[in-house]
């Protein structure tokens, strides 16, 4: 097993008192749970940008409409995957004249 890392985060004073209630209800340390915390979230995010992927492959095969697009991801999200798969249209138009 690899050796684990010493990692230091500063939070502010009503966040630690949290933390140190967990400690007490959960019989736990306070790096057991702030290491749970960090690994939930570090999950959660990839597989937010594994979601976002599969969208935007959807979106430039036209399997989904730019408004499908839109309801999953949020406006700015898929007007940045429009534009990108619109410059890549055009960058292989160019490439093939």
């Amino acid at each position: 097993m690899a050796r684990e890392e010493l990692l230091t985060v500063r939070v502010d004073p009503a966040l630690k008192e949290k933390i140190r209630d967990l400690e007490r209800e959960k019989l736990e340390t306070t790096s057991g749970i702030v290491r749970e915390a960090l690994l939930e979230y570090v999950q959660k995010e990839t597989g937010l940008e594994e979601i976002k992927k599969i969208i935007a492959k959807k979106f430039a095969a036209g399997k989904i409409s730019f408004e499908e697009t839109v309801r999953l991801l949020g406006y700015e999200e898929a007007r940045k995957i429009a534009f990108f798969v619109e410059t890549v249209k055009k960058s292989l138009k160019e490439g093939l004249k």
